[in-house]
């Protein structure tokens, strides 16, 4: 069984161990086996990915790429340290709850949960808060 996380670029001002260690027990309870890589980028270039292979032409945090249809226990989650940082101040959360809440909502799509409506985002939303009180409890 492979479990693993691996992080490119990731941002000097959170803490890689504990997000790691966090995301593979959340890995665990998704019963996830696979290598996830989370690559971190700017704003311009995680657009470039959403129009090239997505066709949207619009800013985004995340943009999830799972691989295991081609047969490989792997994914890729690109992700935007600028939205992050700018969605942290919107909804007046810290830099590292923001990184915990989208790298958590990638391992979501990972696991089958989609947020293409009003109520699988609001199921999405509170995944993702469960998910983050584990992390508070645990760091």
């Amino acid at each position: 069984m492979i479990r693993d996380v691996d992080f490119i670029n990731f941002p000097d001002w959170a803490d890689h161990l504990a997000v790691k260690a966090w995301l593979l027990s959340e890995m665990d309870l998704l019963n996830l086996s696979l290598e996830v890589v989370y690559s971190f980028m700017s704003d311009e270039e995680l657009l470039k990915l959403n129009k090239e292979h997505l066709d949207h032409d619009t800013y985004t945090d995340i943009i999830t790429y799972d691989f295991r249809s081609d047969g490989l226990e792997e994914a890729n989650l690109c992700i935007s340290y600028e939205r992050v940082v700018a969605n942290a101040l919107t909804f007046e959360v810290s830099n590292t709850d923001e990184l915990c809440r989208v790298c958590v909502h990638g391992l979501l799509h990972l696991a089958g949960h989609d947020d293409k409506d009003e109520i699988s985002k609001g199921e999405m939303r509170n995944q993702e808060q469960l998910a983050l009180n584990r992390f508070h409890v645990e760091h």
